[in-house]
């Protein structure tokens, strides 16, 4: 009997520190909760970021992020979640159908392994609550430095580009109009084989223009069915990033409200195993002291 009183002390100890344990953690912040040394991403609002084409922007930052320490940490605790939350299902249904003694047991067991599922998750916040914020802070650098010192691969490059050409054509027309004099006097000369090349690469200059204007990744992206530019692009993708933060706050949120459902659970189970513990311990008669009056009035 004091064996069995044993165990049942220490099971009620261990589902009350558990309790304890997830019920402080589901008061707390997640970032609070789950404090570790983070992996990092560290991406640089470079000039060669800002000149990229728009289309091609988000997608440079994406394959950055992908090869951080951070994208891994992701994909580990991605793994240990969905690892942790097939075994959940399971260690319900051998709690259910237990009994006795082994069914504190099991009952124990799924209240500690839905405290680490929810440990797990509060940590994969933590991560990607540093993703968000990481990619947001990088954002608003890129449109900052747009807005102060203008798009580099705006559309006044292609501009300058066309200038830069058409100077450049005007160039190569003049020294062939000299040089076609000097070698035919003749005005009923052929043209010459300068003549003819310049017309060829000016065409192939002209092609290689209209595919570079074409390309995908020039293209400007839409929102709502309407083209924007560099700048409106970046704010667009500043607010999604507080939006996905505002998201994580509300998950964060849910998450407490497990951690507290599990501490209540814990503390539950700890008072129906003490319950049974008193019923089944047995309890010493009391006896009313008038019932030994005769011992102490009869003559010896």
């Amino acid at each position: 009997m004091m064996a069995v009183r044993d165990n049942c002390g220490r099971a009620i100890s261990a589902l009350l520190r558990l309790a304890m344990l997830v019920g402080v953690l589901g008061g707390m912040p997640m970032g609070a909760a789950w404090a570790e040394e983070l992996p990092s991403w560290t991406p640089v609002a470079s000039e060669q970021l800002v000149r990229l084409p728009i289309g091609y922007l988000e997608k440079a930052v994406d394959r950055d992020f992908r090869d951080s320490s951070l994208a891994d940490a992701l994909q580990d605790k991605a793994a240990a979640i969905e690892g942790t939350a097939a075994s959940l299902g399971a260690m319900q249904a051998a709690a259910a159908t237990a009994r006795g003694a082994l069914r504190d047991e099991k009952r124990h067991a799924f209240l500690r392994a839905k405290q680490d599922y929810v440990s797990l998750l509060g940590a994969r916040h933590d991560l990607e609550r540093q993703q968000v914020e990481t990619r947001l802070a990088l954002y608003r650098r890129l449109l900052a430095r747009i807005e102060r010192t203008g798009d580099p691969g705006g559309p006044q490059a292609p501009a300058a580009l066309a200038g830069q050409r058409a100077a450049a054509m005007e160039r190569f027309a003049a020294s062939q109009a000299s040089v076609d004099m000097k070698l035919f006097a003749s005005a009923t000369a052929q043209e010459s084989r300068y003549g003819r090349e310049y017309r060829r690469q000016a065409a192939a200059i002209a092609d290689l223009a209209r595919a570079i204007d074409a390309h995908p990744m020039n293209a400007a992206p839409q929102i709502d069915g309407r083209a924007i530019g560099k700048p409106d692009y970046l704010a667009h993708l500043v607010a999604e990033a507080e939006t996905d933060l505002a998201l994580l706050d509300q998950k964060d949120l849910m998450l407490s409200y497990m951690a507290k459902l599990v501490a209540l659970d814990a503390m539950a189970l700890a008072d129906e195993v003490d319950a049974r513990s008193r019923d089944t311990a047995g309890r010493p008669e009391l006896r009313d002291v008038s019932a030994a009056v005769d011992f102490f009035i009869a003559p010896n």
